[in-house]
């Protein structure tokens, strides 16, 4: 859960999602870059689409980890039934023929109550039923019962949280496609700028009018660029793959722009987590109890009824009684002792995921506002920066900036609009998180990601 959990931090419901990694990426190759040619037009037009994230969640829900987790809750379901029902006894029928070396009495003999001459046979068949009903005095059973209960509540909560991992999974690595597609349109621009600058230095290089320092400049720049173009190559394999594992999806159609859900209020005590510790708190506890109270004496009412056949001759008997049984086993003695250390440790755990989780809630909710913030920062800053480039542009037409200062002024729009990017995917990425720890339904998750604000 800690490594799906992390990764970039949070933003407010008006915020486009965007990639957590800052490195950029842009494939070389035609097909590639004929892809996020398409990514890209739709985070320029703005056109936001809620179903392809929507039908990718969907597909995240018929992932094998969450049928796995939901089968072990209905396992968990399953014996709670179990130990409810022992609470009705157990009945054993038995059934067989035997051939003895010499006669044997058929049925039960009594003496001056079984007729003479007593019913004897060398080949006897056997059948009929026993039955057991335990008188739970010291409340073995009752234990048990709680202790099935808590694990099943467990195994629900365990289920729960499967589901919202892997879909947190899908949506981070959603987002990062999200980033990678509005990241690379930024470098695509300045790569064509560039290229403008190169063309012009080189006439001007041709005609004596600049040294060949600016060309070789500009060469440089183009140069990071590419590299870049490499490392978003292997962030869009990296996030494919992720979203190939969590939905089994590797042909996601990713819209430009989507809606981030404002951050509810939280309260921390009713945490996933949190309620998950108390839970095996709880299992802990009645295992405990179970192994405490079995050391007591244990009582029964006994049962049975057979029937027995011989050469011709049937003989049926029943009996019924009470037992006690007193357990004298010092492995016994010892378990218990072992399970009361437990349940102590258990309670301890719960204590330190107590503060653990309300500590982790505090800090994605500081990231989210966090994002929030800078991201409207950057956002003033990128169209600041968008008029500055533009001014030192025109300076270095008219002769009176240098190549040096402009290149200097491009880098830093392209790394604010990186950041940008990265701001708003942290947003969505803090959110989710903060989900997981809520621990709120698969169908509220979905929702609140496509609803508008």
């Amino acid at each position: 859960m800690k490594k799906l959990l992390e990764g970039p931090a949070p933003v407010p419901a008006c915020f486009a999602i965007a990639k957590v990694d800052e490195r950029p990426f842009l494939s070389k190759h035609g097909l590639q870059l004929a892809v996020l040619s398409g990514l890209i037009g739709l985070a320029l037009t703005g056109v936001a689409r809620a179903s392809d994230l929507t039908d990718l969640l969907q597909h995240t829900l018929d992932n094998p980890g969450i049928a796995a987790s939901e089968l072990q809750s209905q396992a968990a379901a399953e014996d709670v039934s179990a130990a409810n029902l022992r609470y009705l006894g157990q009945a054993n029928v038995f059934a067989g023929r035997y051939s003895y070396n010499t006669p044997r009495v058929i049925g039960v003999f009594t003496p001056g109550v079984t007729a003479l001459p007593v019913p004897s046979s060398g080949d006897i068949t056997q059948s009929g039923i026993n039955y057991r009903l335990p008188v739970d005095v010291f409340g073995v059973i009752a234990a048990e019962r709680k202790q099935a209960q808590a694990g099943s509540e467990i195994a629900q909560l365990l289920a729960r949280q499967e589901t919202l991992l892997r879909l947190h999974q899908s949506l981070a690595a959603y987002v990062r496609l999200q980033a990678l597609a509005a990241q690379s349109e930024a470098l695509r621009a300045e790569q064509k700028q560039l290229d403008v600058y190169a063309n012009q230095v080189r006439e001007e290089v041709k005609l004596g009018r600049t040294a060949r320092l600016d060309l070789s400049l500009v060469q440089s720049e183009l140069a990071r660029l590419a590299s870049q173009q490499m490392v978003f190559e292997g962030n869009q394999r990296a996030a494919l793959a992720e979203l190939k594992a969590s939905a089994n999806v590797t042909d996601p159609s990713i819209s430009g722009t989507i809606v981030v859900p404002a951050l509810q209020n939280a309260d921390g005590q009713a945490s996933l987590p949190i309620a998950l510790a108390r839970e095996q708190q709880t299992l802990a506890d009645e295992a405990a109890q179970k192994a405490r109270r079995s050391l007591l004496p244990s009582f029964g009412v006994d049962g049975q009824y057979a029937s027995y056949d011989g050469s011709g001759i049937q003989r049926n008997v029943w009996t019924v009684g009470i037992d006690m049984s007193i357990p004298l086993d010092p492995a016994a003695m010892k378990s218990a002792s072992a399970s009361m250390l437990r349940a102590r440790a258990a309670q301890e755990q719960s204590l330190a995921v107590q503060r653990d989780t309300l500590a982790q809630i505090s800090t994605l909710e500081a990231s989210y506002w966090a994002a929030v913030g800078n991201a409207n920062a950057l956002a003033a800053e990128v169209a600041h920066r968008q008029d500055v480039t533009t001014v030192e542009r025109g300076k270095w037409q008219l002769g009176a900036g240098t190549m040096d200062e402009l290149l200097y002024q491009e880098r830093n729009l392209l790394d604010a609009q990186y950041a940008l990017a990265d701001s708003r995917a942290q947003g969505a990425t803090a959110w989710s998180g903060m989900q997981i720890l809520l621990g709120i339904p698969s169908a509220q998750y979905i929702n609140l990601l496509e609803a508008k604000p």
